[in-house]
């Protein structure tokens, strides 16, 4: 079946407009031919006219409607397949594709900022060496963890002061970023025993590089620290260790001289003590003659046993039960009243190899003046614990902590010196061999102590 065309009213309307402004037109010229002079002429031509000008207007409202609705169907119509040409859309358009493509690129710039901030975070967070950057009017803008380790100090409190309210107006930090800042001086290396504000005292090596920004102009200080707390003490403990075993090779020599006139002396003290009546008052001077030589001579057997080159017997120890018959035989030679006592090894402390006859008597010499220390009671405390690794080597760490007198601050770098002693009948040899012990097994010992409050002495052994 064949579709009919759809008719449209709005064209009839317009043709029948145009037929009849045609058909008036044409009357309108023909009636002033036909009856020219006719009454009612002029006013039939005028009538015409008027009719003319209305259906003119009305065809022209026509006009100008189709070409305007057309225009809007053009504009509006989806299914036109036409591209709008309306320039202040396609402006808008292109305005919005560009604030697109910066959004964009701002997420990325951002997305990027954020990957170099963590990535520079995770170096100075990876890094073992400390690292500080001031500014240059001396602020921190830069703490990393290694640091805060190193110096004792919180990220937290250190961040956005200057290095006189961290460190001392008058602290060694505080003079090298002076120079640096000042002079434009790169250091390469300094090493300093460094006054925290809690006191403690540690050695750290320190090294600056200068902050520029990309026209060379200094923008502040950038400090790399190390630890050489650790080092230094190592340091010590060979020199001290190499010192003794000059000394306890010249003093051997020097003992066994002595030695031998003091068994001249003794001997000839028993003669002259058999050819003196019992009862005359020579035989009690030769008496006291005798007991001091005997004294000597085994103070001269405990200098020899100091000064003897050893060899220790080093066997797999477990430390729990071991520091335990220690402490017990200790006190068994020690009349009471004994101080409160706590021995204590910590789960993780692995099996060390020791020689088990020189490391007890090291410890039991410890022990031993920990509770003579205590004469009035107190609290001892020996435990045995795992150290943190330092670099490669892993240690345990044996502490003997009294609550007696404690030791004087000036004479606590001389305690292990040999005959330097505090007590009254002392030898001053105890605690030197006990250092000499530790230093046979590649240990270190120090002490902290306080008057009126106690003593800690730790020894420090590796973990084979």
């Amino acid at each position: 079946m064949a579709l009919r065309p759809r008719s449209n009213p709005f064209a009839i309307f317009t043709a029948l407009l145009l037929v009849l402004f045609l058909t008036t037109l044409a009357f309108h010229l023909m009636v002033p031919q036909r009856v020219p002079g006719a009454p009612g002429a002029a006013d039939l031509h005028a009538a015409t006219d008027l009719l003319l000008k209305v259906l003119g207007g009305f065809i022209l409202l026509v006009l100008l409607y189709t070409v305007f609705a057309r225009i809007v169907r053009r504009d509006s119509s989806p299914s036109t397949g036409i591209v709008k040409d309306n320039v202040f859309l396609d402006v808008v358009a292109r305005l919005r594709d560009k604030e697109h493509e910066l959004e964009r690129l701002r997420s990325a710039a951002e997305e990027r900022a954020r990957e170099i901030e963590s990535y520079n975070e995770n170096i100075l967070r990876s890094v073992s060496s400390g690292v500080i950057t001031f500014n240059r009017e001396g602020v921190v803008t830069t703490f990393n963890d290694a640091a805060g380790r190193i110096l004792r100090l919180n990220r937290e409190d250190v961040i956005g002061k200057t290095c006189a309210e961290v460190f001392g107006v008058n602290s060694t930090v505080a003079g090298l970023l002076n120079r640096s800042l000042s002079t434009g001086e790169a250091i390469t290396r300094e090493e300093f025993e460094l006054h925290l504000p809690h006191g403690e005292r540690i050695w750290i090596g320190v090294s600056t590089t200068l902050l520029k920004d990309r026209e060379g102009g200094l923008i502040g200080t950038t400090f790399v620290c190390t630890d050489l707390t650790e080092i230094k003490a190592l340091q010590e403990q060979v020199e001290m260790r190499e010192r003794m075993t000059v000394l306890g090779q010249m003093s051997a020599g020097i003992a066994h001289e002595f030695r031998n006139l003091m068994g001249t002396i003794l001997g000839a003290a028993k003669l002259v003590a058999r050819q003196t009546p019992p009862d005359s008052p020579v035989h009690e001077s030769i008496q006291t003659v005798t007991h001091v030589i005997s004294d000597m001579d085994h103070l001269i057997t405990q200098f020899l046993n100091f000064a003897r080159k050893t060899d220790p017997d080093l066997k797999l120890v477990d430390m729990g039960p071991w520091l335990q018959r220690v402490v017990e035989q200790v006190l068994e030679q020690v009349p009471p009243p004994h101080p409160h006592v706590e021995v204590t090894c910590f789960p993780d402390v692995p099996r060390i190899r020791i020689d088990e006859v020189l490391m007890r008597q090291a410890l039991g010499n410890l022990v031993q003046n920990a509770v003579e220390a205590m004469s009035d009671g107190g609290r001892l405390t020996v435990s045995a614990g795992l150290r943190p690794p330092l670099g490669r080597r892993r240690e345990v760490e044996v502490r003997v902590s009294d609550t007696g007198a404690g030791i004087p601050q000036d004479r606590l770098g001389k305690i292990f010196l040999p005959f330097f002693t505090t007590k009254p009948k002392g030898t001053g040899l105890g605690l030197a061999l006990v250092h000499k012990i530790v230093l046979l097994h590649n240990g270190r010992i120090d002490v902290e102590s306080q008057e009126r409050k106690g003593t800690t002495f730790r020894i420090l052994l590796p973990i084979a």
